[in-house]
């Protein structure tokens, strides 16, 4: 049994393709710093690769621009 904390190749290769989305949205940020879309979806890699800390920065800028979506990241910052 390879147990819980077993990360083979395809978690390996996911998480580098989070860190590829990352730097993907962070570019694409920088000409729309304010699209809640795009911080939605940067704070939700972040969790995902376990950045916990970076996701709650985006959730910080993201309540200031749509408080709805800020919430639906909360909960999976949360959900982890």
């Amino acid at each position: 049994m390879l147990g819980r904390n077993y990360r083979g190749v395809f978690s390996k290769m996911g998480e580098g393709l989070l860190e590829k989305l990352i730097e993907d949205l962070k570019k694409e940020l920088e000409e729309r710093p304010e699209d809640p879309e795009l911080l939605f979806k940067l704070g939700i890699a972040y969790t995902r690769i376990g950045k916990v800390d970076s996701a709650r920065e985006v959730y910080k800028k993201l309540k200031e621009i749509d408080q709805e979506k800020a919430k639906e990241l909360l909960d999976a910052i949360y959900d982890i």
